[in-house]
């Protein structure tokens, strides 16, 4: 048996008991944040007419942003059927045009400044269109080929997925 025979030992154990206790934490209540893929197959059980695409890898990744400094954690696309899709020939399986993407992010300031960003671009050009909406960490990219009030059934998703 130790005895202390100073005031260091109650100190250290008081710092002991601080750190134990600091570092125990309960994961059972924080969920790791949604993906790409899993905000996509939400948004098709909501909006009927639309359909998972492609799900992005850093190597597909036609923006070159997937996981890397600045980028998207993950990315993933979707189709709508409301979109005649004959008059965009050419268009690559999973452009935005076809129906839309979901870009997510570490944070929500990230997928807000990603939208930012777009809506800059748009701006000057109008071709280069779209709607968007986030949802926390996503930013949920639409096809400015529907029209606003299919956009809107987007947006009311969008909205549902941020409530959780």
């Amino acid at each position: 048996m130790i005895i202390c025979r100073s005031l260091l030992c109650p100190l250290i154990a008081v710092a002991a008991a601080v750190t134990v206790s600091a570092c125990a934490t309960d994961n059972s209540t924080t969920t790791p944040p949604r993906t790409a893929e899993q905000t996509v197959q939400t948004l098709t059980q909501k909006v009927p007419t639309a359909r998972s695409s492609v799900v992005y890898t850093a190597e597909n990744d036609p923006n070159h942003l997937l996981g890397r400094p600045g980028g998207y954690l993950s990315k993933a696309s979707f189709t709508d059927s409301r979109i005649n899709t004959a008059s965009l020939g050419g268009t690559p399986a999973g452009a935005v045009d076809l129906g839309g993407s979901v870009e997510t992010y570490a944070d929500a300031a990230g997928a807000q400044n990603r939208m930012t960003y777009i809506q800059g671009i748009t701006k000057t050009n109008p071709v280069l269109g779209e709607y968007d909406y986030t949802a926390g960490s996503a930013l949920i990219r639409v096809s400015r080929f529907l029209a606003p009030q299919q956009a809107a059934d987007y947006q009311i998703a969008a909205k549902q997925i941020a409530a959780g």
